[in-house]
């Protein structure tokens, strides 16, 4: 996460990827927002690489893509602790927050970058 994360740019090779892979940005924060708005209870959802492909995918609890042989790349929790003060029982609204003003592009890049070497 960063201060002014978020937003419409990406690096170039991270965005053409995603693009093949699951379809323009506003498609994969809507699949991202879906995979944390339908993770019953407590856990996460995920931009992780699978097979040399980016996968959108959600986790119980503390689980996380590893154990489904999958390298992470970025990661929002949505335990009710990490947004119930500020957004009571609306993580739809969390989940808007984050992807589009505090997401570290530059840093999912490089673990892009790491997971498929």
């Amino acid at each position: 996460m960063r201060k002014g994360g978020g937003g419409e740019k990406l690096p170039g090779k991270l965005e053409s990827q995603l693009t093949a892979d699951i379809g323009p940005l506003a498609k994969v924060k809507e699949d991202l927002t879906q995979a944390g708005i339908t993770q019953f209870g407590s856990g996460w959802c995920w931009l992780a690489v699978k097979d040399g492909k980016i996968v959108v995918m959600k986790t119980p609890n503390g689980e996380n893509p590893l154990v489904h042989g999958a390298k992470p790349i970025l990661g929002c929790d949505v335990w009710e602790h990490s947004y119930y003060i500020d957004y009571r029982n609306r993580r739809p609204d969390y989940l808007k927050a984050f992807f589009d003003h505090l997401v570290n592009w530059d840093y999912v890049a490089e673990l892009y970058e790491a997971a498929t070497k």
